[in-house]
């Protein structure tokens, strides 16, 4: 071996080849002896970009180019979040589900990249406690005074049908049941079981 290295190569670029495969040696063992990671995605101190630098907008100060950057939300829905703050401001993400074209799904996605607004949880434990009170104590409404604002409350009751019913209750001068609203054109019995807790005949 060394005739061979004396026969092609000078006496430096010998003392060079052997200086680098001493280092390759060196490396080879600190590699093996776990004193160096490597490669390894599994180390602990691995780099994970999106978990250790999430981006979060404030939804009171975000900016239209800022929006455009999360996903599911283009140009026209960040121009109708933005006009929506300019009417009313958030109070809540959830506001975020007023805007059109957001629902529960697109919310979920697009929920993470907000912080909480102050005094948000303060507004969702207050909201918790009316449903609770509605729940337990619910306004029932008279379905021989109420108007065709108050029938849209009842449960599968549009415009249309409330019209109808107060209709039939000029028709009749009275309700004297609540299954008189059968005779209703599009309200059956699985129709008025939805709604007939909410009301009431009255007197």
């Amino acid at each position: 071996m060394k005739k061979f290295l004396r026969n092609y190569l000078t006496e430096n670029e010998q003392k060079i080849l052997l200086f680098i495969l001493f280092f390759a040696f060196l490396g080879l063992i600190f590699k093996y002896t776990g004193l160096i990671a490597g490669n390894d995605s599994t180390a602990p101190d691995s780099l994970n970009f999106e978990k250790d630098y999430e981006i979060k907008y404030d939804l009171n100060n975000v900016t239209k180019e800022e929006l455009i950057t999360i996903p599911g939300i283009g140009e026209k829905k960040a121009e109708d979040i933005l006009e929506f703050r300019n009417i009313q401001g958030f109070r809540s993400k959830r506001d975020l589900m007023n805007i059109k074209g957001i629902g529960e799904k697109s919310f979920v996605k697009i929920e993470k990249y907000f912080y909480r607004l102050a005094n948000e949880e303060e507004l969702e434990i207050s909201e918790s406690v009316s449903e609770t009170i509605d729940h337990v104590n619910p306004v029932k409404i008279n379905i021989n005074k109420a108007s065709v604002e108050e029938f849209t409350e009842l449960k599968g009751i549009g415009p249309t049908k409330a019209e109808k019913i107060i209709a039939l209750r000029n028709e009749l001068g009275r309700f004297t049941s609540i299954e008189d609203l059968l005779q209703v054109k599009g309200i059956g019995s699985k129709t008025l079981e939805k709604f007939k807790d909410q009301i009431i005949i009255g007197e």
